[in-house]
C-alpha cells in the first residue's frame, strides 16, 4: 500500500493590482504532505498519531500562505483610502464620542 497523503488546492482571484504588489505569492497552488506511517507498519494508534500531525503541517503552512494573501490584499485596500474618505470616518468617530 501506498503511503497516504493530505493535498490541499486553492485558487485565489485577488485584485489586480494586487497580484502585481504581490511578490513571492502564487494565486494558485497545491500543497501535499505525507503521512509518514502506515497502519499496516506502525499500527492504528502511531498512525493516526502521524495523521493528525500531518494535517497540523498542513493546516499551518496553508493559513500562513492565506494570511500573506490577506496582508497583501489589506495593504492594496489602504492605498485606495481617499482624504475624503479618511475625514468622513473620523467625522463618524467624533459623533460617536460626543453621545
Amino acid at each position: 500500500m501506498s503511503a497516504a497523503t493530505i493535498t490541499i488546492s486553492y485558487e485565489l482571484h485577488p485584485p489586480a493590482q494586487t497580484v502585481n504588489d504581490a511578490q513571492g505569492l502564487s494565486t494558485s497552488k497545491t500543497l501535499v504532505h505525507k503521512v509518514e506511517l502506515s497502519p499496516e507498519s506502525a499500527g492504528l494508534e502511531a498512525y493516526y498519531g502521524a495523521l493528525r500531525a500531518a494535517i497540523a503541517t498542513a493546516k499551518d503552512q496553508l493559513g500562513n500562505e492565506l494570511t500573506a494573501w490577506r496582508d497583501a490584499v489589506g495593504k492594496a485596500e489602504l492605498s485606495k483610502e481617499t482624504p475624503k474618505t479618511l475625514k468622513y470616518d473620523a467625522d463618524e468617530e467624533e459623533e460617536e464620542e460626543e453621545e
